[in-house]
């Protein structure tokens, strides 16, 4: 099949063909162009209960979100969940402010494969088209804090 480089790589998908159309919200479940309406960018948190690094990254990324929120800042975030179960999902999920694939859906693995994770946390920045704008974007949030979806808005 043309569009799959390897395994579940899907180089060619569009960004919606890759999420999905089923996202999880603090109001319900949305759909991609609900998540995507006002976003310029979209940012995909790899992350997982169990882990201690995440657990410190977490709260850090959930008020430099706020603020960048409030501030106008086009950017969307959906967790991507490496947890064992749902109620490690839904525990985490209730610290953070943003989107979320729902718990066992089979693009996280297919997402994570695509763009290299290989350890969490981590965070890949794309644009409304799904365009790679950073990788590992968690280190740019450590050292640049608020100014970081700046560099990432310069770039798109």
């Amino acid at each position: 099949y043309q569009r799959r480089v390897r395994d579940t790589t899907t180089v060619n998908m569009s960004l919606s063909d890759k999420l999905g159309n089923r996202f999880v919200s603090k109001t319900g479940n949305i759909d991609y162009a609900t998540l995507t309406s006002d976003a310029s960018l979209v940012a995909l948190y790899f992350s997982a209960h169990w882990c201690p690094p995440c657990r410190r990254f977490t709260p850090k990324l959930a008020d430099l979100y706020n603020k960048w929120v409030a501030a106008g800042k086009k950017i969307v975030i959906v967790f991507c969940s490496s947890d064992k179960d749902s109620h490690q999902f839904d525990e985490y999920y209730n610290e953070m402010p943003w989107y979320a694939l729902p718990f066992g859906d089979d693009k996280v693995k297919a997402l994570s494969t695509e763009y290299g994770v290989s350890g969490i946390p981590w965070l890949t920045v794309l644009n409304k088209e799904g365009k790679l704008i950073e990788n590992e974007a968690d280190n740019t949030v450590n050292s640049k804090g608020e100014n970081a979806v700046n560099d990432w808005l310069g770039k798109i």
